[in-house]
């Protein structure tokens, strides 16, 4: 059986992971971004003059860490769009021994939830 080492198990461990993320600073914009109002990929690729495919990329591990919520709707033209909305509004970091702590701030102005 093998051993598995302290730095290998931050990909099983959230805490980690949204470390991760925050640290990523197009991750951290597209956030906080979406807090009041919710956007659709190509709104935050242009407000945030950042390439398409990386909005995307980050927005789908944001998604998958549970930090944005999604809605699919209709535009006035009868297209669908999908709008993301940060699940957050507040982060606080600290660091004790080794060991961070993630505090988050649930948004209360997320309609999707």
């Amino acid at each position: 059986m093998k051993k598995i080492n302290v730095l290998e198990t931050e990909k099983f461990d959230i805490t980690h992971k949204i470390l991760k993320i925050l640290s990523d600073l197009e991750s951290r914009h597209i956030l906080f971004s979406i807090i009041n109002k919710s956007k659709s990929v190509q709104e935050i690729a242009k407000e945030l003059k950042i390439p398409l495919s990386s909005a995307y990329k980050k927005i789908q591990s944001l998604q998958e860490n549970a930090l944005i919520s999604d809605e699919l709707t209709f535009t006035k033209n009868r297209r669908r769009a999908r709008l993301y909305q940060s699940r957050i509004i507040d982060v606080k970091i600290s660091i004790f021994k080794f060991e961070p702590t993630i505090t988050l701030k649930k948004n209360l102005k997320n309609r999707y939830e």
